[in-house]
């Protein structure tokens, strides 16, 4: 069975998950956030306009450095990696790509990212925070701990 159509449907539904969650906290989160554990783990809307670790990076050279990233990222993976035939890389990469196709969706339409996770002492995040660490890693363990 060839796997280019489902990466690429998986792709797909991860960026419609990524919609549905954040059409669904901007309802429930529209006047207060709501903690779930303590203090330290909460629900909290915020619009991201900068990039990771709050570096001083936005408008048009940050939608220009996304675009770049991933149009690159996706040509690697073709050139390199799909050959491969691993399903953890697979993975990896369509949880990076679902999740940054959607953060430059919302970057060149909106100027900013919808976050919602609070986390103290760290960071406000989203599921695509989440999952293209997730990705990351998945990657590094098959580059690192598998030698493939």
């Amino acid at each position: 069975m060839q796997r280019l159509p489902i990466i690429v449907f998986s792709t797909f539904v991860l960026i419609a998950l990524d919609y549905i969650s954040k059409q669904v906290m901007l309802d429930v989160l529209k006047w207060e956030g709501i903690q779930i554990w303590w203090e330290y783990l909460g629900l909290q809307l915020s619009y991201n306009s900068g990039i990771a670790f709050s570096l001083p990076i936005t408008g048009l050279p940050l939608q220009l450095i996304t675009i770049i990233l991933i149009i690159g990222l996706i040509y690697h993976y073709i050139r390199n990696e799909y050959a491969k035939n691993s399903r953890l890389l697979d993975i990896g990469y369509v949880l990076i790509f679902a999740w940054a196709i959607s953060h430059a969706y919302e970057r060149i339409f909106f100027w900013y990212v919808i976050d919602f996770i609070a986390v103290k002492y760290f960071a406000i995040l989203n599921f695509a925070d989440i999952f293209i660490s997730i990705g990351a890693i998945l990657i590094f363990y098959v580059y690192y701990v598998r030698k493939q």
